[in-house]
């Protein structure tokens, strides 16, 4: 029977991941009919495609037999993963702008330097430093192993998507109009989803997601529940 529960709630995350995947992708095509001169839609326009890399490459490897294809379409996710900090930090800043508080340069240098850290990450995901390789029977899903840079940046991740956030805060205390905090408000209690959603916590609580499998799906299944509600 708790197989058969199981089973049931990996083939629910597998229909949410692509509904996801979908959804971002529709929305994608429609944020690139905005004026993408103006830096809030260009920057959340980047966001989507991160969100339709990560989720596509999640669906297809979760409905993929060979090992070969599992691990590329893994490592494709990161793809999304290693570019949503500074889209997120991209996002906080021009949204944070359109209320009054321009960076001043200084955060716009710092946007520029994250965008930087997250190209090096991507060439620590070419050379194979940045995660290891396929384990498949070692935990309820295929994951890749985390390696020494996977903690640094697990770090980098925490730290920039927090410094956001918190841009997002700021933004929120400087509106003025009741209809413009209850968006901001929307959006300040959504903005942890995708950041939350996307990154692979399997990585770091294989031993733990094995011991406890209906525990791990049914945390899976209520996170992109979470995921798709706050941005879908």
């Amino acid at each position: 029977m708790l197989d058969l529960v199981i089973k049931g709630l990996q083939t629910i995350n597998e229909l949410l991941i692509a509904g996801i995947a979908i959804t971002a992708f529709s929305l994608l095509l429609y944020a690139l009919t905005f004026n993408l001169q103006d830096r809030v839609a260009r920057s959340f326009a980047f966001i989507l495609v991160c969100m339709v890399i990560v989720s596509a490459g999640e669906a297809i490897a979760s409905v993929t037999d060979a090992a070969s294809e599992i691990e590329f379409w893994l490592r494709f996710e990161w793809l999304g993963i290693i570019f949503l900090p500074p889209a997120y930090f991209h996002f906080s800043d021009a949204l944070l702008e359109t209320t009054g508080r321009p960076s001043r340069g200084r955060r716009w240098r710092m946007v520029k330097v994250v965008y930087v850290f997250s190209g090096l990450f991507l060439l620590g995901l070419a050379g194979g430093w940045l995660v290891g390789s396929l384990v498949l029977n070692q935990g309820p899903a295929p994951y890749l192993e985390r390696t020494y840079l996977t903690w640094v940046f697990a770090l980098y991740y925490v730290g920039v998507v927090g410094w956001g956030w918190v841009n997002i805060w700021r933004a929120y205390q400087r509106t003025v109009t009741s209809t413009s905090r209850r968006r901001m408000r929307y959006l300040l209690l959504g903005a942890l989803a995708p950041a939350l959603g996307s990154y692979p916590f399997l990585l770091f609580g294989p031993g733990t997601a094995s011991a406890h499998p209906l525990l791990f799906w049914v945390a899976a299944v209520v996170s992109i529940c979470w995921y798709r509600y706050c941005w879908f």
